[in-house]
């Protein structure tokens, strides 16, 4: 049950994924919501806004109130808003689609629909999972307790690599960071039990309190376990304790935007050098990684430290926090009451949610992570229209277009840099909808429970990557499922993704005027093409390659235009007390700059082209247009789920996505008439613009 890290989870870690996405981490699969209203046309919906409302004073409030006045957030939700509400009507899509294929009498046995509805049953099987409990455990758990010694721990993770405890590191094969057309075998860092490093080591109200309810956890899942309520205490807090000193040398969020510092190439015949506590050699063969001399560490301060801490370390609180780490992995799988374990911190301390999802939607979101592209699969065939896809691609090229007019025009770069950025802009690739081959799950088990089948996806997965070592990369492969209301822009393809789940209303209507549709998913793909000029992407070149392409003095104009969004977003507070950390989300925000300045451009042509076609329900293409760009990101969310995205996630609160960065464009302020001394004025000299 090692959680060998997969293409997808080290795009969250290095950033790839968490700095190129348009939605947070926060975007969570959904249930219903009993507030929508039906679509009275084409477009921006008037009944969502809230027109006594001057624009000038609450932006938002003139697009959402509306829909802010009949949206409550579900029992068994950390927040809602438009991501939710389109994976809400993908689910039920999902949900019915595997009904009829359950229904229907004809799966052959093996394939992968068949298997897609055997873990589907196996998990929807309530009576069963309840009934077994922890026992589907209970091998990994014995292994670890017979760990006696040093060696034996060694011995364990190296034969546990794929179904045990992932212990003070892992490993994953991904795209040579600096060669991006070969496959490279990476190690990293722990699997902290937090959200991320600053919750060990930042002391303040909130994250004392995550910090007991992740230790009070940790007590009841020990206990389940077999310890006593003192001893499991102790021992708690004890792993807790061991996982501080390890994310103590772990690198900084702000380190981890640099991504130099993930590039540490090492001979496989050094890395004893580096930590000794375990035979590498043996342990990557027992992996699946062989063809390759060297490994990329992500976290060399990280390795360099650990022996210390092993050493000083007691082996019996080695073995609790490995133990732990399978509790947490299999929690979701198992048993209501070791679930409830997890949802103590997951749910309801993370996310304020009152009540977890429904058993099926559960489900339905762990079967698409182990066997994704067979579901969806499924769905497309159900509900992806050919016009949607030529009509995004049209979008995207008029957007690309804009872009590269304003890249020409740009006053802050130089022309050696621009050419350079000007021919990465001309190669940036694009897929829409749906991969062209489908990738098979042949490979895939299905389990005696359903944890096995589970672990068996997941196994299959990790070696089916660890095979790749060495190998050239495949960019033909997907990042994300189409069943998934997402997009991501991926710099070491430099090429921008949008699924079929995202290509609906209200993001995009292909019978929507053309505002609507700029303003929407306008805004999402001029955001995505910006992240591979962000301060992320702009460390890759146009072939994906980790490069210094910038002169000097345009890297550092560039900086200085960040420190000013940096600024400008810190001095945010969206709960009392709790301001945006503009340095983390620096990426995210440029593209949020980026995608709404670049998207209003390519409307602009757009209509130079085919016309104005003057007022729609009162409202001008401009005004629609930014209209349009506030309705896609309206939310309510929970305190508690607020307050856990500021602290661990890149991307801004929606209530900020929606208003920040166009008060940074003067169309905006143009379009509603926005003087000086209104809450939605942002002084000229104070309005950043970066692409």
């Amino acid at each position: 049950m090692n959680r060998v890290l997969t293409r997808f989870m080290f795009l969250l870690i290095t950033g790839l994924l968490a700095f190129g996405s348009v939605a947070g981490a926060l975007a969570q699969d959904a249930s219903p919501v009993a507030s929508p209203v039906a679509m009275e046309t084409h477009g921006i919906q008037i009944a969502d806004m809230d027109l006594s409302v001057d624009p000038a004073d609450d932006f938002n409030r003139f697009a959402n109130g509306g829909w802010f006045d009949r949206t409550e957030i579900p029992a068994d939700r950390a927040s809602w808003g438009v991501f939710d509400e389109l994976n809400a009507e993908t689910k039920d899509v999902q949900l019915a689609i595997l009904g009829e294929q359950a229904a229907s009498g004809e799966l052959q046995e093996g394939s992968d629909t068949w298997k897609v509805v055997q873990f589907f049953a196996q998990g929807t099987d309530s009576a069963t999972r309840n009934a077994g409990g922890i026992d589907p455990l209970q091998d990994e758990i014995a292994a670890i307790d017979a760990i006696t010694d040093e060696a034996s721990l060694q011995a364990y993770l190296i034969e546990h690599s794929l179904d045990g405890a992932s212990g003070f590191f892992s490993a994953f094969v991904f795209a040579d960071l600096a060669d991006s057309s070969t496959n490279a075998a990476y190690l990293s860092g722990p699997a902290l039990g937090l959200p991320n490093r600053d919750y060990y080591l930042e002391d303040d109200a909130s994250n004392e309190a995550i910090r007991a309810a992740y230790t009070a956890a940790n007590i009841r899942f020990l206990m389940l376990l077999g310890a006593d309520e003192a001893t499991a205490t102790a021992s708690a807090q004890a792993v807790y304790d061991l996982e501080k000193q390890l994310a103590a040398i772990t690198l900084t969020r702000e380190e981890q935007q640099d991504f130099t510092n993930f590039y540490n190439p090492t001979a496989i015949t050094d890395l004893g050098s580096v930590y000794a506590g375990i035979d590498w050699p043996a342990y990557l063969t027992a992996l699946g990684i062989s063809g390759v001399d060297s490994v990329i560490v992500t976290e060399l301060g990280y390795l360099q430290g650990l022996d210390a801490i092993v050493q000083a370390t007691d082996l019996a609180t080695i073995k609790d926090m490995m133990k732990l780490q399978l509790m947490w992995f299999a929690a979701p799988y198992v048993d209501a009451e070791t679930y409830d374990i997890y949802f103590s911190l997951m749910g309801v301390a993370l996310g304020g949610q009152q009540s977890p999802l429904p058993t099926e939607e559960r489900v339905l979101n762990h079967v698409n992570g182990v066997m994704g592209e067979a579901v969806g699969q499924l769905y497309v065939a159900e509900v992806f229209p050919a016009e949607a896809k030529n009509q995004i691609t049209v979008l995207v090229d008029n957007i690309l277009a804009a872009y590269r007019e304003r890249l020409e025009a740009n006053p802050w770069m130089s022309a050696e840099t621009k050419a350079i950025a000007l021919d990465k802009l001309d190669k940036v690739g694009m897929k829409v909808g749906y991969p062209d081959k489908w990738r098979s799950y042949d490979a895939v088990e299905v389990g005696e429970t359903y944890v096995d089948s589970i672990i068996n996806g997941t196994i299959a997965e990790a070696k089916r990557q660890f095979a790749l070592a060495g190998k050239p990369v495949d960019r033909t492969e997907w990042g994300i499922n189409p069943q998934e209301v997402n997009a991501y822009y991926d710099p070491q393809n430099n090429e921008i993704v949008f699924p079929a789940a995202i290509l609906q209303p209200p993001f995009f209507d292909y019978q929507a005027d053309a505002a609507s549709n700029y303003g929407a998913i306008g805004y999402v793909i001029g955001h995505e093409i910006t992240h591979g000029f962000d301060i992320t992407g702009s460390q890759f070149d146009a072939a994906g390659n980790l490069a210094q392409w910038w002169t000097e003095a345009d890297a550092t104009k560039f900086d200085e235009l960040q420190a000013g969004l940096v600024a400008q977003y810190n001095a945010i507070e969206v709960l009392t007390g709790l301001t945006l950390d503009g340095q983390i989300e620096v990426g995210e925000n440029t593209a949020d700059l980026g995608g709404i300045q670049n998207a209003y451009s390519a409307l602009q042509k757009d209509m130079a082209t085919n016309g104005d076609p003057g007022e729609i329900d009162g409202f001008t293409q401009d005004q629609r247009f930014f209209i349009a760009a506030a309705q896609v990101w309206r939310e309510v969310v929970r305190d508690e789920a607020l307050t856990t995205q500021v602290k661990s996630d890149e991307h801004a609160p929606g209530s900020v996505r929606a208003v920040q960065p166009l008060r940074n464009a003067d169309a905006f302020h143009e379009a509603f008439g926005i003087a000086a001394g209104k809450p939605m004025f942002l002084a000229p000299e104070d309005r950043i613009v970066i692409w």
